[in-house]
């Protein structure tokens, strides 16, 4: 996947900034029944790509077996990240290594030092393929940049 800058000003690498920064995010899913169903997430940010865990009887998962397209983002409507594309779960192992490395070195107890893993019994990896990205700065709409799936 490609993403290509569409329109706007404000540079990739912001995007990127506040992603990594980023501990949770909102992910929007719809229900089969078609009303809306929005939590925040724990994820890693793997340019250009989101990933997160679910156990998969819970309701995003079951949501995105059904549909797999979603929206995340960041919780500050200032400073608005927004991405947009289909859901799929990982299962190459590789994959989900690299997934586990990124999240165990991210998630870890301030407490007792325990990092955290995606490899925990009937939890699942999801990844988020973004086919449109947005962003803007300062609540200023008329800053908005988007970046759009080239492919």
């Amino acid at each position: 996947m490609a993403l290509t800058l569409a329109n706007g000003f404000i540079p990739w690498s912001v995007v990127d900034l506040r992603m990594r920064a980023a501990r949770t995010i909102w992910l929007a899913t719809a229900r089969p029944d078609g009303r809306a169903h929005a939590v925040p997430v724990w994820f890693v940010w793997c340019d250009p790509a989101v990933y997160t865990v679910t156990r998969g009887d819970l309701q995003k998962a079951v949501n995105l077996r059904h549909q797999s397209w979603t929206v995340a983002h960041l919780g500050d409507g200032d400073d608005a990240v927004i991405l947009e594309g289909p859901a799929v779960v990982v299962s190459d192992g590789t994959e989900v290594d690299a997934v586990d490395r990124a999240w165990s070195a991210k998630y870890v107890d301030p407490g007792s030092g325990i990092h955290d893993s995606v490899r925990v019994p009937d939890v699942e990896v999801w990844r988020v393929d973004p086919a449109h990205v947005m962003t803007w700065a300062y609540g200023n709409i008329s800053n908005r940049t988007d970046w759009r799936d080239a492919s």
